[in-house]
C-alpha cells in the first residue's frame, strides 16, 4: 500500500534529532543544546549577545559572548533552524488556504493588520506545507478559529499553546529549530483535534492511554526535548497524550504500524486500536 508523504520538515521528527557537533566549527555541544531550545546570537551595542524569549514569554535574558559563537549559530540556523528570509509568496498561500477554511491568520500582534513579517519566509512556507498534507476539515470547524505566528500567549511557561480555539507559536517556536516548530505546531493542531473526537472514541482512547502508560510503550519524539521526557510529559494527562498522538500518527505512520504488527502484548492491541481511530479521523489517510 502506498502511505501519504510528509513534507521534509515533519519527516525529519520520525528519524533521531543529528548532531551538527564537529561539522560545523566552534560549534559545542552546549550551545547546540541552547540554540534548539530557542537561544541566539546578535551583536549589538559593539559585542555579540546570547539569549531570547525565556519560553516563549515577553521577557527575555541575554549575556555576552564571542563571535566564535556568533559563527556557529548563524551556521546551525541555515541546517537546522529558520533563516530569516522573506517569501511573500509563501505568506500568500498559506494565508488563501486559511481563507478558504475559516481560519484566521494572525501576526505577533494577534491581529490580523500586519501579520506579514518580513523575516518569516521559511515558517509561513512550513506552516502552509504541514496544513497542506493534513484533511482540510482539521483547519476548519469551530475547533480551529486562529493560527497566531509570534508573539505571545496567556502562558508565558510555553514555546505554543491552545487556548480559546486558536493555535498559538510563540516567538520562542518561530525563532528556533525547524523541528521544534513543527512539532510544536503538530501537537497544538493535536489539541484541536482531540476536540472533535466523538465522546465514545475518547473514551476508548483513555483505555489505551492507561495500557501504554503501564506498559511504559509511549513512543517520546524528540523536539524541544528528548524523547524520555516528552514520554513523561505525555503521562502527565489524557489531553497531552492525545495531542502527542496526532504528530505521532503524521510523522511515525511506519513506527505506528509496526508497534500494531510487531509489538508485545497488550500494547500491539492497544497501537492498533488508536491507529484505527486516528485513520478514521483522518478519512482514511495514512502517513508513510
Amino acid at each position: 500500500m502506498d502511505y501519504s508523504e510528509t513534507t521534509e520538515a515533519v519527516a525529519e521528527l520520525g528519524r533521531p534529532w543529528k548532531t551538527l557537533v564537529g561539522e560545523i566549527p566552534d560549534l559545542t555541544e552546549k550551545l547546540e543544546q541552547e540554540f534548539r531550545f530557542g537561544q541566539r546570537v546578535t551583536f549589538f551595542n559593539g559585542s555579540y549577545r546570547m539569549g531570547g524569549n525565556i519560553k516563549g514569554g515577553t521577557s527575555s535574558i541575554w549575556y555576552p559572548v564571542g563571535e566564535p559563537a556568533h559563527n556557529a549559530y548563524l551556521a546551525w540556523r541555515e541546517r537546522d533552524g529558520l533563516p530569516y528570509v522573506e517569501d511573500r509568496a509563501a505568506f500568500e498561500k498559506l494565508q488563501d488556504l486559511l481563507d478558504r477554511s475559516g481560519t484566521e491568520l494572525l501576526g505577533s500582534g494577534r491581529d490580523k493588520d500586519g501579520a506579514y513579517q518580513d523575516n518569516f519566509g521559511n515558517v509561513y512556507r512550513i506552516a502552509f506545507e504541514i496544513f497542506s498534507f493534513l484533511p482540510f476539515e482539521h483547519l476548519s470547524g469551530k475547533e480551529i478559529s486562529a493560527i497566531q505566528l509570534g508573539g505571545w500567549g496567556p502562558d508565558s511557561a510555553k514555546a505554543s499553546a491552545y487556548d480559546d480555539a486558536c493555535v498559538m507559536m510563540y516567538d520562542f517556536a518561530v525563532k528556533g529549530a525547524r523541528r521544534t516548530f513543527a512539532g510544536l505546531l503538530l501537537h497544538e493542531l493535536g489539541h484541536a483535534h482531540e476536540r472533535r473526537l466523538p465522546k465514545a472514541e475518547r473514551r476508548r482512547l483513555a483505555e489505551v492511554f492507561q495500557v501504554l502508560s503501564k506498559e511504559d510503550a509511549l513512543i517520546g519524539v524528540e523536539f524541544l526535548l528528548d524523547g524520555k521526557a516528552r514520554k513523561i510529559y505525555q503521562r502527565a494527562s489524557i489531553n497531552e497524550f492525545l495531542a502527542e498522538s496526532y504528530l505521532i500518527y503524521v510523522s511515525h505512520g511506519n513506527r505506528l504500524r509496526q508497534e500494531m504488527n510487531g509489538g508485545a502484548g497488550d500494547s500491539a492491541s492497544a497501537w492498533s486500536a488508536l491507529y484505527n481511530i486516528f485513520r478514521d479521523s483522518f478519512g482514511g489517510l495514512e502517513y508513510a
